[in-house]
């Protein structure tokens, strides 16, 4: 009976650790002037990237996609070469 007691103890606490770690993803996280390294930080990487040239500059776009909400991140990078 102890046993099962520590057992299911144990089992909450790494739960609860692996639900308050977990990051929900707000548009209000972004700031302006982020690098690349701290979007991926608070969101990770994305397979959906494209790139755009207006006035000689090309920019790079990284789409995210919330399945939650049903809506899409655009974040806009000025790619420098």
């Amino acid at each position: 009976m102890e046993r099962n007691r520590i057992h299911y103890v144990f089992l909450f606490i790494v739960l609860m650790l692996v639900f308050s770690s977990c990051h929900p993803r707000h548009v209000s996280d972004i700031k302006p002037n982020m690098t690349k390294e701290e979007v991926m930080s608070l969101w990770g990487t994305t397979d959906l990237i494209t790139y755009k040239t207006a006035d000689g500059k090309t920019f790079e776009i990284w789409e995210y996609h919330f399945s939650s909400t049903n809506s899409i991140c655009l974040v806009t990078f000025l790619k420098i070469e």
